[in-house]
């Protein structure tokens, strides 16, 4: 029996540093039906000659730089697999990544989507599993706990191609939550499932998208923005309550960036609009503790670190 290919789609912009190792990881599969299409989104560093110069096996192709999601969709296109599997050019696969997930397809003939796992790691070395998706993800309505809590990291999905004809692509105008939105879409229509193992080493870098706060908090109100305009079968599964619950949920977390840096007084404005959203005791907290005087804040932060005395947003 003919083994199914897979494309492997890995986006790149400026990630020369880091591509070589990502690459490396696909190369290191133990299951070896796979062509890599590498989309270069404007690289203006060594991306290029990285790639022509060490994996002359890969299927490159640059454009202009148009953002994460527009280079998924040109490599999407280009696909000849019947299964599609992202990496992040930051990120690296565990050698029986692919091979687990299509163990998982296989016997899942109605599945259009399988994620897995991760280990997040940076500079420091490896850190504790972020996110504990059986439990947050997989129980209950998925579609609402996706939009709710995110974490399906976008390294660690496979997806049957066909799916992208009946759902469409990833949206090209969301520059954060552009990922949630389509595997929404497709846990909305379709059966998913989560391997639940650590499957990708998951790369904190300081120059993250993931990790501007502001960036992703945009992201995710366009998204709301998109789902209540475009799709309405989609914001009625969700319901209002939780529309808003979502973005309760991001301005506290935005308030707690800002009071993490020291910016009380905006911190405060984010925690008002999440209370007004939706009530929670622990912004209710924080934004009380924006009154106080910074220095006073400044030794609770200490104290915090050490004792874990204030409660988490959550």
């Amino acid at each position: 029996m003919t083994k199914p290919l897979v494309s492997v789609i890995i986006p790149a912009y400026n990630s020369g540093e880091f591509i070589s190792e990502a690459i490396s990881s696909v190369l290191r599969q133990t299951y070896t039906e796979y062509e890599i299409i590498f989309v270069d989104d404007g690289s203006t560093d060594s991306t290029r000659e990285i790639i022509e110069n060490n994996f002359p096996q890969i299927k490159y192709f640059y454009i202009p730089n148009q953002g994460v999601s527009r280079a998924r969709n040109y490599g999407i296109r280009r696909a000849r697999g019947e299964f599609i599997a992202f990496l992040d050019a930051d990120d690296l696969w565990l050698p029986e990544k692919l091979e687990k997930q299509l163990n998982v397809f296989k016997a899942y003939q109605d599945c259009m989507l399988v994620f897995t796992e991760e280990l997040v790691f940076d500079t420091n070395g490896f850190r504790k599993a972020r996110f504990l998706k059986k439990e947050k993800l997989m129980k209950g309505d998925v579609v609402k706990n996706i939009f709710i809590y995110s974490n399906v990291t976008t390294s660690t999905v496979m997806v049957r191609r066909d799916v992208f004809q009946e759902i469409g692509y990833f949206e090209e105008n969301l520059k954060a939550a552009e990922d949630d939105n389509l595997w929404m879409r497709i846990a909305y229509k379709y059966t998913i499932h989560l391997l639940d193992e650590e499957l990708i080493h998951y790369r904190l870098t300081e120059n993250s998208l993931s990790r501007s706060s502001s960036n992703l908090l945009d992201g995710v109100c366009k998204n709301i923005e998109l789902i209540e305009n475009k799709y309405p079968d989609l914001r009625r599964h969700l319901g209002r309550a939780t529309l808003r619950k979502k973005k309760s949920f991001m301005y506290s977390s935005h308030g707690y960036y800002l009071f993490s840096v020291g910016d009380y007084t905006m911190a405060r404005r984010y925690y008002l609009r999440s209370i007004c959203l939706r009530f929670q005791m622990s912004a209710l907290i924080y934004f009380i503790i924006t009154f106080f005087p910074p220095s006073i804040i400044e030794r609770m932060k200490v104290i915090k670190r050490k004792y874990k005395f204030l409660p988490n947003i959550k």
